[in-house]
């Protein structure tokens, strides 16, 4: 009887646990949201800066036009040769300068890897962004009386004040927030480029008379148009936000302009004069970062 009553305390004292842990309040972990994936469609605008790296060349090629119009010059067809040969050269000279401006574009992600889109920006140039160069040349016109020689400086110089693109781009995200794209399009730029040309006539003898130097100069200014290939990666480093690093080779051809140089023994009596043209190359590479605000 005794052990009897001692299982029913057991069961009892068993049962009023259970029902006291039942209605006793649960405390619930609420599980973690998942991390948001970045998007990419739509339209983003934001600013870069970084430096600008080129190589500008010159050439300049030129044709006598008249030669001592009097026709008191006996050496007039060497001197024409030997002026032509002063009057062509060639030159380059590298640099670079500081770049900065602003972009916009729009994006479109495609699947959940691809994002293509458009993007078109302005910067200006400063710093280093000019270049000039000086060359000297020498020539000889071993006919005629007397022998003339020729010793000609050219200087030259070419600026970029401005250069924007239009391209296109195409993007694979290596993850969700790191796009790596190659991009192309149109570039434009204001180019200016100038010359001058100082030529010095000698007449060797018993005594070197130096007569008047031939001289001339020549400046163009224009909105050369060419195009641009490069790449980069960009950054989503926030719900709105993005970084990039970008490279970009640029190449705007070639920019023109024609000088006319002119000699006279004096006031009234032009020796020689001629025609020249010099050519200058704008190309570059530019490597720069920036970030973008997404409107996303």
């Amino acid at each position: 009887m005794r052990k009897l009553a001692l299982a029913f305390s057991a069961i009892a004292a068993f049962g009023g646990s259970a029902l006291a842990a039942d209605i006793a309040p649960r405390t619930y972990v609420k599980a973690a949201a998942p991390a948001q994936v970045a998007s990419w469609t739509g339209f983003y605008a934001g600013f870069n800066a970084g430096g600008t790296f080129g190589d500008g060349s010159f050439a300049t090629t030129g044709t006598p036009s008249s030669f001592n119009p009097a026709g008191v010059n006996l050496g007039a067809p060497a001197t024409a040769n030997a002026l032509a040969v002063a009057l062509t050269s060639n030159a380059s000279r590298s640099g670079g300068g500081f770049i900065g401006g602003g972009q916009f574009g729009y994006n479109f992600q495609l699947a959940s890897a691809y994002v293509l889109g458009f993007e078109a920006d302005i910067q200006a140039l400063g710093g280093a962004s000019g270049k000039s160069s000086v060359v000297t040349t020498s020539s000889f016109a071993p006919f005629g009386f007397p022998a003339n020689s020729y010793s000609s400086t050219a200087s030259f110089s070419q600026r970029l004040d401005y250069l924007g693109t239009v391209r296109g781009r195409v993007g694979y995200l290596a993850t969700p927030s790191l796009l790596a794209y190659a991009t192309g399009g149109l570039a434009y730029g204001g180019a200016n480029v100038s010359s001058a040309f100082s030529i010095q006539e000698t007449f060797p003898g018993w005594t070197t008379t130096v007569v008047p130097p031939i001289f001339g100069g020549a400046s163009a200014s224009k909105v050369a148009v060419g195009w641009t290939v490069g790449g980069g990666l960009e950054w989503m480093f926030g719900r709105n936000w993005s970084a990039k690093l970008e490279y970009l080779y640029y190449d705007l051809g070639t920019v023109r302009a024609p000088i006319l140089l002119t000699q006279n023994v004096n006031i009234n009596t032009p020796w020689a004069s001629a025609l020249a043209q010099t050519s200058s190359r704008f190309d570059g590479s530019i490597v720069r970062v920036g970030a973008n605000y997404h409107f996303n």
